[in-house]
């Protein structure tokens, strides 16, 4: 049998987390009055749900580094979420393949990010290759944001 790689994985649950989201639309069109049909629907997501945390363990059992690299980046996106959240980014730019992204400061330095957002007050935000979140006030970035239409 042929070991899976670590992509091979990803790419599997990637499929699953795509497949749960049909799940909740599913649920959440079932009329109220067709409760086995929810509590069906819910057994396929949380069964689903079972299936990443088994792939994850794969992965952290065959590549124990890229495992906790998945994991920091799922932490500053999640916290990104947050932070979008509460506070009004007036521009958000992200890494496309063959582009690159990097928030440019006053000391001449240059922050290589995946996703840079910058507030209404100036300040910035960022997510670095190493899927760090950083922030920096706007006085230390020698960059204007680039008006964006996500509001």
């Amino acid at each position: 049998m042929i070991k899976p790689t670590v992509q091979d994985i990803l790419k599997r649950i990637n499929y699953i987390e795509a497949d749960i989201d049909i799940q909740k639309q599913i649920l959440f069109s079932i009329p109220s009055d067709q409760q086995s049909e929810m509590e069906k629907t819910i057994a396929i997501i949380a069964a689903k749900k079972k299936e990443i945390e088994a792939l994850r363990q794969q992965i952290r059992e065959i590549d124990p580094e890229e495992h906790d690299r998945i994991v920091a980046f799922e932490e500053a996106v999640a916290h990104f979420k947050q932070l979008a959240a509460s506070r009004k980014f007036t521009s958000i730019t992200g890494r496309n393949v063959g582009e690159p992204c990097a928030l440019a400061l006053y000391d001449g330095s240059q922050v290589e990010c995946l996703v840079k957002a910058c507030e209404d007050n100036g300040d910035w935000t960022v997510i670095t290759l190493e899927g760090k979140l950083q922030q920096y006030p706007k006085m230390v970035v020698a960059e204007k944001p680039v008006e964006s239409p996500i509001h």
